[in-house]
């Protein structure tokens, strides 16, 4: 003990003579020191902690924004399933019908306020749940500002579109999406889904099970909805990005809340060397800290973006999965770890595709939104998409795959029943076409016995038949027979073409007797009308290999059109050309009243009549130039509409090379 004390003293005197030397050298040497370790250390800190902030805030910001999408898009797909449920039927839309469909949708999506049905005057009549929402009952929302400019958008263009920011009639703020019903060119009503922001805001801060996140919801510059409980903490970053409802776009913030890292403090002037190891211990340990700090924003942040994470080895095979992995696929991790992928009992959408997979995997390429389904101990199926990317070593050397899957049995159960929808409402189009395409006989023999008889009686074939009456009655059964002769020739065409039952009688087609034909047929009616009309038959463009009654039909169709929208005085001109790519093209050419422009489009399609202002009075089934363009395209042609108002239409049916001839 006494030789102890005699060491520890000579070592304490010599320290001390030293420091008695030369304090301010000592004392200077160890500040700068630990220092400029101190402030290098923390500007790598703080360099690496800038990257991963905006790597991570890059990372959530695509992948929030795709769960928000598709969460709001799920709903969308589904009313599309409903509407076009209710569009299958040939009878007017029932109350029963449609609230069977709405409360099924209202039970399965959650956000909805409630589903109505507007008539086609804006009314909303059926409320589905009408408990709480009894304000909307028979309430006429067109001449409500926000939903009265949406339901005359819908009626306008036939397509779904949403409401901004309204105060519901219910309480709350939300927005109203309207998706027109449309059955042969006509709107029925519409179906109207009304959604609750503070559900949407909700569901996405409910993402985040440490409390860390808050949630605000814009439109424009003006705040519609942010998250109940807001965090106490201040909010040390902020990620937003745009969400698309419908036709409208809302801005969505996701704040961040935490204390901010602070700037490391200066070290007091250190005099000896456990003091160095105890600075540089603090600065180890704060690093260390910092990075667990960064991690935990990484964990939150893709805990909002994904279901659960995943990593494996340079052999594929799994060595880690988050905790969520087992609630979302339904199996245990162990079933998993230290397997590949392909060993695990899991089924791709098909075998082609988990070997491509692999084959991905196998070349070390990143891959996004592989879909393969795992089956449940219940024996019900987990759609999980997968995403990962491949790591590497600092010196290059491949060490394994990470990445992060998200489920999507919401989303695969709703293309399901959209398919289903569709498939039932494409078999009831085909009853139809091949019922209509069968009954050609039925339809025309009666028919023609009708026109038949009348034009004998008319003319008196087999003596007088008393009265004059029944000579101009009979005169006008046969128009009639006539009128309704051609609109069911129109009818059973279109079903043949349809069916795939309409047969080309082909044969070498000269232009100018088929124009002769059409003028001939027309020429009273434009006389009377103060019409004239003019063929133009061009010497390179005179013969072409088609049907011959289609040509002369496709003719008749648009004179029959141009003169009906051609007014006194008026010209429709027929002629035929050939382009430089040695196709021929007939072309009709009117100067009546044209068609507007968001109309040139819709007049193609079967059953369509454009009905505005000065087209009121023109009757007609709509069969026409849909019947013209089904012929042309059967030619292997295509149609081209051009029109201008107050000017004139003309139409071009341009058919390919190899139905010229002679040149």
């Amino acid at each position: 003990m006494p030789g102890q004390t005699k060491h520890k003293n000579v070592l304490f005197s010599l320290v001390g003579e030293r420091l008695t030397l030369a304090p301010a050298v000592a004392s200077a040497i160890a500040f700068i020191v630990v220092l400029a370790a101190a402030l290098y250390a923390q500007l790598m800190i703080e360099a690496r902690d800038n990257e991963e902030r905006a790597a991570q805030h890059e990372f959530a910001r695509a992948h929030i924004s795709q769960n928000l999408q598709n969460y709001l898009d799920a709903r969308f797909r589904s009313i599309d399933g409903l509407v076009a449920q209710l569009a299958m039927s040939e009878d007017a839309v029932k109350e029963a019908e449609f609230e069977a469909l709405a409360r099924r949708f209202h039970e399965d999506f959650d956000g909805v306020q409630a589903v109505n049905w507007i008539d086609r005057h804006g009314v909303a009549r059926w409320i589905v749940p009408l408990e709480g929402n009894e304000a909307v009952k028979d309430r006429d929302l067109s001449a409500l500002d926000g939903p009265g400019s949406v339901i005359a958008a819908a009626r306008r263009d036939g397509l779904p579109h949403a409401t901004g920011p309204i105060t519901l009639l219910q309480g709350g703020i939300g927005f109203a999406s309207y998706f027109p019903l449309v059955r042969s060119g006509e709107m029925l009503g519409l179906v109207n889904v009304v959604f609750r922001f503070n559900d949407l805001v909700e569901s996405i801060a409910a993402l985040d099970p440490r409390g860390r996140l808050s949630v605000g919801l814009y439109h424009g510059d003006a705040l519609v909805a942010e998250q109940s409980n807001t965090p106490d903490t201040p909010a040390v970053s902020s990620l937003s990005h745009e969400l698309k409802i419908l036709d409208q776009v809302y801005r969505l913030e996701v704040r961040a809340h935490g204390s901010s890292p602070g700037l490391v403090s200066p070290m007091m002037p250190v005099l000896f060397v456990n003091i160095l190891f105890a600075g540089a211990l603090f600065l180890a340990l704060r690093q260390i800290g910092l990075l667990a700090r960064s991690e935990a924003r990484f964990r939150d942040h893709a805990e909002i973006a994904f279901d659960y994470l995943w990593e494996t080895d340079a052999d594929q095979r799994f060595t880690y999965v988050s905790g969520a992995f087992e609630k979302i696929v339904g199996r245990p991790a162990s079933d998993f770890l230290g397997r590949r992928l392909s060993e695990c009992d899991v089924s791709g959408m098909s075998e082609a595709a988990l070997r491509e997979h692999s084959a991905t995997m196998g070349q070390q390429s990143p891959f996004t939104n592989f879909v393969f389904f795992v089956e449940r101990p219940d024996g019900t199926k987990s759609w999980i998409s997968s995403s990962g990317k491949p790591l590497y070593s600092s010196s290059g050397r491949f060490i394994g795959y990470r990445g992060a899957d998200r489920s999507i049995d919401e989303q695969v159960a709703t293309e399901r029943r959209l398919r289903k929808a569709w498939e039932h409402a494409e078999a009831a189009n085909r009853a139809k076409s091949n019922f209509l395409a069968g009954m050609s006989h039925e339809l025309r023999t009666p028919l023609n016995s009708i026109i038949g008889f009348s034009e004998i009686i008319r003319d008196q074939m087999l003596g007088p038949v008393g009265k004059p009456q029944y000579v101009e009655y009979a005169n006008d059964v046969v128009t009639s027979g006539r009128h309704l002769l051609s609109l069911v020739d129109d009818v059973l065409d279109l079903s043949k073409i349809e069916s795939s039952t309409f047969e080309l009688s082909e044969d070498e087609v000269e232009l100018a007797t088929a124009f002769d034909f059409v003028c001939r047929g027309f020429r009273r009616l434009a006389e009377s009308r103060g019409i004239s009309i003019e063929l133009d038959v061009g010497k390179d463009a005179a013969c072409l290999r088609a049907d011959t009654r289609l040509i002369r039909q496709m003719v008749m169709n648009l004179v029959s059109n141009a003169i009906k929208f051609t007014d006194r005085g008026g010209k429709v001109r027929i002629l035929s050309e050939r382009d430089d790519a040695g196709c021929i093209h007939i072309k009709v050419r009117d100067t009546g009243i044209g068609i507007p422009e968001e109309h040139l489009a819709r007049v193609l399609e079967p059953f369509v009549q454009v009905r505005e202002t000065a087209l009121l009075s023109h009757e007609g089934s709509g069969l026409g130039l849909s019947l013209v363009k089904r012929f042309v395209e059967l030619h292997g042609g295509v149609v081209d509409l051009q029109s201008v108002l107050g000017q004139g239409t003309t139409v071009d049916l341009a058919f390919p090379t190899n139905r010229s001839i002679g040149h």
